[in-house]
């Protein structure tokens, strides 16, 4: 069997600090990269962060075709379990888009300190993928790449900041048959809502084309949680790489250190 090579850009990051750990969680056909730096802006802050590589992202797209959503649950899960064998005592989740979903989930089993979930998805309105279970029979894969000004806008950010320029690391050729797990693991944290009771927080974006503010609205309403929402203005939907990112990385930094000091 041949092993297809990372991408560059798709390594999981940890960073070493103190006793609260965060974990940070990339979104749906993405990778670390997504997500490293609000994990460099925490780890300034003195935490311990953590920011794994999902199963079937950030090598080949055809790895994603035989994943299952319990995959990537595990792993995050391993995460939980390398802080705190890291030494910490006190847990934050924080995840993009899909990452929100699995730290949503994660919260019924580890009872961290918070949940920080950003511009995640509960629901699918797009036929193509509510249906993608059946369309994977038709169409195995679509293409779905970046057109926007995002990954030259994120090409001249690692620039500047004197990074590997990878511009987003994705892909841009996705598996139905992963797409229908997507769906799978909103429909699963869909149902379980009610039990969540972490303090939570929710950062969505009106100018967000693929999830739109009513999915976090409908976490905010249905979980058992103190929710405190932010709404940005100008950002799309990866918020941890648009222009509104400093305000994100501030906003989950002041709620790490409010959760873990109650």
């Amino acid at each position: 069997m041949t092993i297809a090579p990372s991408l560059p850009g798709s390594e999981p990051f940890f960073f070493p600090g103190g006793k609260t750990g965060c974990l940070v969680l990339h979104g749906f056909m993405t990778s670390p990269a997504e997500v490293r730096w609000l994990g460099e802006h925490l780890a300034a802050q003195g935490l311990t962060v953590l920011g794994p590589r999902l199963p079937g992202h950030g090598a080949d797209p055809r790895d994603m075709a035989r994943m299952r959503w319990q995959d990537w649950y595990a792993a995050a899960r391993d995460g939980v379990h390398v802080l705190r064998g890291a030494g910490c005592d006190k847990l934050v989740l924080i995840g993009h888009s899909m990452g929100g979903l699995l730290a949503l989930l994660l919260s019924l089993e580890f009872a961290p300190a918070g949940v920080a979930a950003l511009a995640a998805p509960i629901d699918f309105e797009r036929p193509m993928v509510r249906n993608a279970r059946w369309v994977r029979y038709v169409l195995p894969y679509t293409d779905q790449p970046d057109t926007s000004d995002l990954p030259d806008a994120i090409r001249q950010e690692q620039a500047r900041r004197g990074e590997r320029v990878t511009g987003r690391v994705r892909y841009d050729r996705w598996s139905s048959a992963a797409v229908a797990q997507l769906v799978e693991v909103a429909r699963v944290t869909r149902e379980r809502l009610e039990q969540v009771s972490a303090p939570m927080l929710l950062i969505y974006s009106p100018q967000d084309q693929t999830v739109a503010m009513e999915q976090g609205k409908i976490i905010a309403r249905r979980v058992s949680s103190a929710v405190e929402w932010v709404e940005l203005e100008r950002s799309g939907h990866i918020i941890t790489q648009d222009v509104e990112r400093e305000q994100v990385f501030a906003r989950v930094a002041a709620f790490v250190k409010r959760v873990r000091n109650p």
